[in-house]
């Protein structure tokens, strides 16, 4: 297989890249590198653990064609004879050779919740989470479930406002939680613009 080159990740987004947390949350300021950190830990997921299922959601599909599926092509070289992995746009998801995927998903409006119905995940990243309200969190936890014994978990990341933030400043930053929510599942990796 082709070698797959990644730059030194800085040492916030070496974090995200190691926390083994169910629910890792990596927020703050803008240009803090976490969309990189996202594309890098679903490539190395994939590569690591065969037939695994990872999704990137954003809330439309302009800016996950912007933000992920543009810069992971480039990355893995997909459709060129040295690919990595191979790109299937009419599915908009990227497969690997060991039989892992990243699919993409957009999630704007209640109609678009109703096609995760069904989902059956091991890995998902929410890319700024705070452009959703706190249903749609519940919606896409529900679909981490596959069906092996690969650990479940949720990455997420994050600006101030929106939406959402109220909910993942609740949870992550201020650690007020539910009944239902178990605090030791919870991690917030702050971003600042220096780090990247």
């Amino acid at each position: 297989m082709t070698e797959l080159l990644i730059p030194k990740p800085s040492p916030k987004q070496m974090l995200f890249l190691t926390d083994k947390h169910k629910y890792i949350c990596f927020g703050g300021a803008r240009g803090g590198g976490k969309s990189w950190a996202v594309r890098v830990k679903a490539v190395l997921l994939c590569l690591d653990y065969p037939g695994i299922i990872c999704c990137i959601v954003r809330r439309t599909y302009p800016e996950l064609r912007e933000n992920h599926i543009r810069q992971l092509r480039a990355m893995l070289r997909c459709g060129s004879p040295d690919q990595i992995a191979s790109y299937n746009d009419s599915e908009k998801k990227i497969r690997f050779p060991n039989g892992s995927t990243i699919l993409f998903r957009y999630l704007e409006t209640e109609s678009d919740e109703a096609r995760f119905q069904g989902t059956e995940l091991d890995i998902l990243f929410l890319d700024e989470a705070t452009h959703h309200p706190e249903q749609r969190w519940d919606v896409l936890r529900a679909c981490l479930r596959g069906v092996n014994q690969f650990p479940k978990r949720i990455y997420i990341t994050c600006n101030p406002g929106g939406p959402g933030h109220e909910w993942v400043k609740r949870i992550f930053v201020d650690r007020r939680f539910k009944d239902t929510e178990h605090p030791e599942d919870y991690t917030f990796i702050q971003s600042l613009v220096t780090d990247n």
